[in-house]
């Protein structure tokens, strides 16, 4: 059976270290394809202030055209509303029948697990691949202490090295004018740039509370 590695996220913007991610999440699992989904609307984000969706979708298309078995996907930004990864990976079981899905986070996510929407069903769907330093392990632990033993299987590691960076980091260098040369690919650079976003005069999406969006001059 074929292996699909699954990257979920904001993507506001994508940067390297979501691409090195992918990679050596490719490299270790030995994975046929990854897919990077960026969130309509992340559920642990609903009111924040996001870039409008059709330019992290292609930023994310530019951040990973070198790379032949990344693929992105724009299953959750034309579903529109709170991205639940219960329901893409509902639907990506249709797209994919014959591939085991491999769904990547963050070590310092494991944790947060048991919060998940439907997390007992996911569990049963996707092998989560958790990328962090060793040490790390207590983290599944945690989340076995409300989850159960399942955790121990379907929950694994993934030792990578350390790559520091962050959106937040770069929309702050971006209104400060400074470059962003190894934070995210060049034409990603460009990409922001010539658009125009993160600045204090350029529109972004604000999410409020009530599942609505609104097209704002606001800064981020």
């Amino acid at each position: 059976m074929k292996k699909l590695g699954i990257l979920g996220g904001t993507f506001d913007p994508i940067h390297n270290g979501h691409v090195y991610l992918a990679n050596a999440a490719y490299e270790d699992l030995g994975l046929d394809e990854v897919l990077l989904i960026p969130a309509y609307v992340a559920p642990h984000k609903v009111g924040l202030d996001f870039a409008p969706a059709k330019d992290r979708y292609l930023m994310a298309m530019l951040a990973t055209r070198e790379y032949p078995y990344m693929k992105v996907s724009d299953i959750e930004i034309n579903r529109t509303g709170v991205s639940y990864t219960y329901d893409t990976i509902m639907e990506l079981k249709k797209q994919y029948p014959d591939y085991e899905f491999y769904f990547i986070v963050g070590g310092d996510t494991v944790p947060q697990l048991p919060s998940w929407h439907n997390i007992d069903a996911l569990l049963e769907m996707v092998t989560f691949v958790a990328v962090g330093r060793p040490g790390y392990t207590d983290v599944i632990n945690k989340a076995a202490a409300k989850l159960g033993p399942i955790v121990y299987e379907k929950v694994r590691m993934l030792h990578a090295e350390e790559f520091s960076v962050s959106s937040t980091k770069i929309r702050n260098r971006i209104r400060q004018r400074r470059s962003l040369i190894g934070l995210v690919p060049e034409i990603v650079q460009e990409y922001i740039y010539v658009n125009g976003l993160y600045h204090s005069n350029s529109a972004t999406l604000k999410v409020v509370d009530d599942g609505t969006w609104d097209l704002d001059d606001v800064g981020m």
